[in-house]
């Protein structure tokens, strides 16, 4: 299942995307408000995390304010 997610106050994206695709693929925000890592780690904290998993934002993300993904489970 595939599902947009807008990025946080894109009103008028959610609202264009929602009226286009709202019948057929949930048009959601994105519940993120700030980054939750932080770069200023102890030194006595080991990281468990070697590589940074995160890749690069997807074009759309940052150019259009929203992503289309795929999810397994159906959102409730």
């Amino acid at each position: 299942m595939f599902c947009i997610v807008v990025k946080r106050g894109s009103f008028q994206s959610y609202d264009l995307l929602h009226r286009a695709f709202g019948q057929k693929v949930p048009v959601v925000w994105d519940r993120r408000r700030c980054e939750r890592r932080q770069n200023d780690q102890s030194a006595d904290v080991v990281s468990r995390r070697v590589d940074e998993r995160r890749g690069r934002e997807p074009t759309s993300w940052t150019a259009l304010g929203f992503v289309v993904i795929e999810r397994e489970e159906p959102l409730t």
